[in-house]
């Protein structure tokens, strides 16, 4: 996982061009959606789209990396007390997905929903994965990714109607005794 420092307008035209993606996908289909529309919606030169992407997909995987760099520094605040699975890793996840829900929606919507697994797992193994880790500790934590993408996916579904905490706790039962 890269958590480095953005340039900040790089950051700003992203998540310009971010937010004009999700509101012409209440409009159009992602296939049938033009650069030229998307610049126009967020505000930015075609040169500033082309300098942060190469592709419209390439919108979604940039959204996840920025947004996993800000999770990552809330991450370091919590009193977490060692383990993936902690009460407050968990609250603080489900509050987040909550917060980025049309983003994550439109992913899915769109065929994407695949990064969204790659990059969890990603961060799992990146901030709780050490260097001495059994195997068995490395497929829990892949276990624990899958659980999170799938936890999302029909807790959206269902509306979210359960809280953070709610979530955390249904999560925290299945993971505590691993």
């Amino acid at each position: 996982m890269n958590i480095h420092k953005k340039n900040p307008s790089n950051l700003l035209a992203r998540k310009c061009i971010a937010a004009a993606l999700s509101q012409l996908l209440k409009e159009k289909s992602f296939s049938s959606i033009t650069v030229s529309e998307l610049t126009k919606k967020a505000g930015v030169s075609r040169m500033t789209y082309y300098r942060n992407y190469s592709s419209k997909e390439d919108i979604f995987e940039a959204y996840l990396e920025d947004a996993l760099i800000f999770y990552d520094k809330d991450i370091q605040a919590l009193p977490i007390k060692g383990n993936y699975y902690d009460a407050s890793n968990l609250t603080h996840y489900f509050t987040y997905v909550k917060k980025h829900h049309e983003f994550l929606d439109n992913l899915f919507k769109c065929g994407y929903g695949h990064l969204f697994l790659n990059a969890i797992d990603q961060y799992v193994m990146y901030r709780w994965k050490k260097e001495d880790d059994s195997l068995d500790h490395i497929y829990r934590l892949h276990a624990f990714s899958g659980a999170l993408y799938n936890s999302y996916i029909h807790w959206s579904l269902g509306g979210a109607r359960e809280s953070p905490e709610e979530m955390a706790k249904a999560l925290r039962l299945v993971f505590a005794d691993t």
